[in-house]
Formats: C-alpha cells, structure tokens, sequence
C-alpha cells in the first residue's frame, strides 16, 4: 500500500458513526457529501458537507445573523495538508496544515484505512464527543479519477 493506491480524487458514498456497537447518524447529519484528494507528491484536501444547508437570508455575507454563520460552520468541515501512510498499521496519517477549524492546523488526524478496489474506507479512532460517549466515525470514498 503506498501513496499510488491513494492517489486520485475520491467521492463520499457514505457515512456514519458507531457507538456502542450500533449505528449512529455522523455528526455532519444525514446526506452528507463530500471529496477527498490525494496526490503523489504526499499532499491531501477533505471537504464534508451537511445535507439540507439552510441558504443565507442575503447575498451579502456581512448582512446574515451570527445564527446563520453558526448553522453554515457547523455543517462543513475542509482542511489540507500533507499525508502518510503505515501500510503495517493499516493507517493513514493528515498532517493538517490549514482548515476550517482553527485549532487542527499541526495537528495529525489518524485515519483506520481498508482499500478494496475502489472502495476506501476511513475509519477515527475511538473519539469522545461532547456527551462523553465514545464514538468511531466511518467515512466511504469512492474513487472518481
């Protein structure tokens, strides 16, 4: 497994988390969509975006309420960087170097990773969320190019 079997731009077919052993909508909400690319020069780009976005009140950014802008953060995520891979560990490491949250940029987010065919399944290690509970969240990609 190396940086030619990442290689290419990857579409989100489905998503979700697991707690507790059972299935649970991920926490971008049901239809989310999203892409993913990755080059060989070890660089990488991930965009996830809720399903069902409420549109502004205005085309004018500047004139929509601080309840909107909150809504439209909280419902899409993106960052790049750079990545690598342990195929022993069967992992892939992003190496966050700007994003949509301001407190990842240097930090690593630790991808699980199964590629069959073109199928890549990225799964989180166990995360705490703001109820306390532990969850594994699970991302599809599809391979386009």
């Amino acid at each position: 497994m190396n940086a030619h079997d990442f290689a290419g731009t990857w579409q989100l077919v489905d998503s979700y988390s697991e707690r507790a052993g059972a299935r649970a909508p991920f926490p971008l909400g049901s239809g989310v969509s999203g892409r993913l690319h990755y080059d060989l020069a070890g660089t990488m780009a991930a965009q996830l975006m809720g399903g069902g976005r409420a549109e502004f009140s205005s085309r004018d950014p500047r004139a929509v309420s601080d309840g909107e802008y909150r809504a439209a953060f909280q419902s899409y995520t993106a960052y790049y960087g750079r990545y690598t891979i342990d195929a022993q560990a069967g992992t892939v490491t992003h190496h966050v170097e700007g994003a949509t949250v301001p407190n990842w940029p240097g930090q690593d987010q630790l991808r699980y990773f199964a590629l069959v065919g073109r199928r890549l399944t990225l799964r989180t290690p166990p995360m705490r969320g703001n109820d306390g509970e532990k969850s594994v969240h699970t991302l599809v990609w599809e391979k386009l190019t």
